[in-house]
């Protein structure tokens, strides 16, 4: 890892049980869609936008993760004793990443613009979309957060989180050890200050959660 640390971070522990049996034996990450893992079309966004060094988590089939890792230069793996959730994967790989870097889901496929995620001024910046579906609403007022359905303030269901968004490493300082969220833990406290910003993505996003989901991507 170059000095300075990871400016990008792709969740990848999950254990996949909503594509079960497909990820009985591999990692929801690498299952292929059309003919390559999930995790290839990830990177090449984060490459798309200049990340070269990124870190991926891993918990289930870790070595698996491993294995792909190892045949991409500038990926480094941290595998995890247990699953430590959104904010306790981050928090695990502090000393890893940069000052600021974005967080990728390892099973969303999007076109979300990182380079101005990162560019706007705020601790946190969320990439969020039109609502639809059962996605997390959340609230946005003048480029601002002001509510995450079920977290903090009202959410007015217009919007959704698309699961992409950029960090100061110093937010990581908000999570508690161990298993944690993110979204309820760091970012409760975030918004309740008016300091995570939105940007607005109305471009390409799928999350691979479902089977259905799964097969319309193929």
């Amino acid at each position: 890892m170059q000095r300075g640390g990871a400016t990008a971070f792709i969740l990848a522990a999950g254990l996949g049980t909503r594509l079960r049996p497909l990820t009985d034996h591999t990692p929801k990450p690498l299952l292929p869609v059309r003919g390559r893992p999930i995790l290839d079309y990830v990177l090449d966004h984060a490459h798309a936008h200049g990340h070269r060094e990124i870190v991926v988590n891993a918990f289930w089939l870790a070595p698996q993760i491993e294995q792909w890792a190892a045949a991409r230069p500038g990926v480094r793996v941290i595998v995890e004793p247990v699953i430590l959730g959104t904010g306790g994967g981050l928090k695990n790989a502090r000393h890893l990443l940069a000052e600021r870097f974005v967080v990728l889901n390892g099973d969303i496929l999007c076109d979300v613009d990182l380079t101005a995620l990162m560019a706007l001024d705020a601790p946190a910046v969320m990439a969020v979309r039109p609502r639809e579906g059962t996605h997390t609403a959340v609230s946005v007022r003048e480029g601002r957060v002001h509510g995450i359905a079920g977290v903090v303030g009202e959410a007015d269901g217009e919007h959704h989180f698309t699961g992409v968004h950029a960090l100061d490493r110093a937010v990581l300082d908000r999570v508690p050890d161990g298993e944690a969220c993110i979204i309820r833990t760091a970012y409760k406290a975030l918004v309740a200050e008016g300091r995570v910003k939105a940007l607005e993505h109305r471009g390409a996003w799928t999350d691979i959660g479902t089977h259905a989901e799964y097969q319309r991507v193929q």
